[in-house]
């Protein structure tokens, strides 16, 4: 059936680009990218139109950046003469009024035609107000269309919550899958649901810090999500499972705690003995024990033949005398990693690093003393800085309210206010972006500065003198990454201990923290824990 226009083809517009597009490949049949370039194929054909380009686009047009439909109008721009949009309809083309600016201002410019074949709509540079109205009316119709689609969605997965069904992926432990009837389902993962429970009652027993529970469940192959890499689990994603209440029957929904239907993988009971420990209304057991004894380096080192973590034992020679010993556990198969005596990594770690930060109490009081009064005067540059910055952005937030009054007033029009308000908020964004660099120095990170002097100069003493499980605290603070291959411990040391590995020359240690400041803000916390378990340790509770 032939079509009738409001708007009669420009004369000298020969020429056309096809613009196809579907949201995703799950569209329906007659909106189908097929369908659209046959009709307008067709449709180009009848009227003349030579076809440049065909484009055929799955991309949303509310959600991104809108790549294909933005390398189209620059396609467009380029053309010495004005070419056509062929689009199958307006909500097709666009279904917001961000992309009105440039396509108007090709309109204006005489550049392109838009036209829409179901809604028989033409538009060029001479289109009536009313036309214009029209296309701003499909695109209005086209927003409230997704609105209602999202009221949908939304209303859908609160009757679902309400009958205790989860939406989205399942936490770690559980697999998504589909029930008899086809609709979607959790259900308890075969391979990690036991892990995940065996996980929760290591943890119970008050005997793993949240270091140790984590490189176990590295240990037991735990993986965040099912993949082709197998991801290794991450520190973090086992501390959001031990305080997820999914596992023993109830899910959290914007911010509340609501049952759910799926089995559960432990009972309460349990996780509320983890919570207790984690939020430190329980204090870990003192002896943290590997095989019954506390051991300097149990759960620091792994193996670097095998990657499996290093055990340690006692053996009582025939002197009466008893000797540690790192052992491969060997969980993987066979490995070659040799028996070696705790002494020699003790006495490599000596040599390495602990007779090299020794520093004595005046030196570390000078120390603090320099870097505390650098902190003060960056912290007072930063404030100048941030001061100016946010002066600068109010003054775009008062013109840009200008600008907004001038438009009403009718004194520019839709496209230049629309230009000004982008080239505004890009400005604000690029300031947003600098104070960023001026950041904050809290009391937290002073008293973490002096901290970290005051540990490193007591670094050595403590392991000439202290018991296994303070050397423990201490070396899990300042070491990462350990790996024992033969007898040589490969190692790193944390940030921002590794600036003082510098013997006697303190030269530029004044000035690390500039670069620091990160590592020192991240450190406080495992600073403070440092200190918590070693008070423990030191009063025997």
């Amino acid at each position: 059936m032939s079509k009738k226009y409001q708007c009669i083809q420009s004369e000298n517009c020969k020429q056309a680009v096809i613009f196809a597009r579907v949201s995703s490949k799950e569209q329906e049949p007659g909106a189908s990218l097929d369908a659209q370039h046959d009709i307008m194929a067709e449709y180009c054909q009848k009227r003349g139109l030579a076809v440049l380009k065909n484009y055929r686009v799955i991309e949303s047009s509310t959600v991104g950046k809108r790549t294909k439909f933005n390398e189209m109008l620059e396609f467009v721009k380029k053309q010495k003469q004005k070419t056509a949009i062929v689009v199958h309809c307006i909500d097709r083309f666009q279904r917001r009024f961000n992309e009105c600016v440039a396509v108007e201002g090709l309109l204006k410019e005489d550049k392109i035609e838009l036209h829409f074949y179901k809604e028989g709509l033409i538009l060029n540079q001479n289109s009536s107000s009313a036309d214009i109205m029209r296309w701003d009316m499909g695109i209005l119709s086209a927003k409230m269309y997704i609105a209602s689609m999202r009221d949908n969605v939304n209303r859908s997965m609160n009757y679902n919550w309400s009958l205790g069904k989860w939406q989205g992926r399942a936490p770690i432990g559980y697999l998504n899958t589909r029930d008899e009837t086809n609709k979607a389902t959790v259900i308890a993962d075969p391979e990690r649901a036991p892990i995940v429970k065996k996980l929760f009652e290591e943890y119970a027993t008050g005997c793993h810090s949240l270091r140790s529970i984590w490189k176990l469940a590295q240990e037991m192959n735990l993986d965040s999500f099912r993949s082709k890499t197998k991801k290794s689990i991450s520190r973090v994603a086992v501390y959001n499972m031990l305080t997820n209440p999914f596992y023993y029957g109830e899910m959290v929904v914007k911010g509340q705690v609501i049952p759910h239907i799926y089995e559960p993988l432990i009972d309460k009971s349990l996780f509320d003995k983890v919570q207790d420990l984690l939020s430190g209304k329980k204090i870990h057991c003192k002896e943290q024990v590997y095989g019954g004894l506390p051991f300097a380096f149990r759960g620091l080192i792994k193996c670097a033949h095998c990657g499996c973590t290093l055990s340690e034992e006692t053996h009582k020679k025939t002197n009466g005398k008893t000797y540690t010993y790192l052992r491969c556990g060997r969980l993987k198969g066979p490995c070659d990693q040799e028996l070696v005596s705790e002494s020699v990594i003790l006495n490599q770690l000596d040599e390495e690093v602990f007779s090299k930060i020794r520093i004595n109490s005046d030196i570390v009081e000078l120390l603090k003393k320099n870097i505390q009064q650098r902190l003060i005067d960056e912290e007072k540059v930063n404030a100048v800085m941030k001061r100016q910055i946010t002066n600068e952005i109010e003054k775009l937030n008062v013109r840009e309210r200008r600008v907004k009054d001038v438009f009403f007033d009718g004194g520019i029009d839709r496209s230049e206010w629309e230009e000004e308000k982008v080239n505004i908020e890009a400005k604000r964004k690029e300031l947003q972006k600098t104070i960023e660099k001026y950041a904050d120095i809290t009391q937290e990170i002073k008293d973490t500065v002096n901290d970290v002097l005051d540990i490193a100069a007591s670094a050595s003493m403590i392991m000439k003198t202290s018991d296994p499980l303070q050397k423990r605290e201490l070396l899990g603070l300042l070491l990462s990454d350990c790996y024992l291959d033969g007898q040589k411990l490969i190692y790193k040391i944390q940030k921002p201990f590794d600036k003082l590995l510098v013997g006697s020359k303190f030269e530029g240690i004044v000035d690390f923290h500039k670069e620091n400041i990160a590592a020192f803000s991240s450190l406080a916390n495992d600073i403070h824990v440092y200190h918590e378990n070693m008070k423990r340790l030191a009063v025997g509770c």
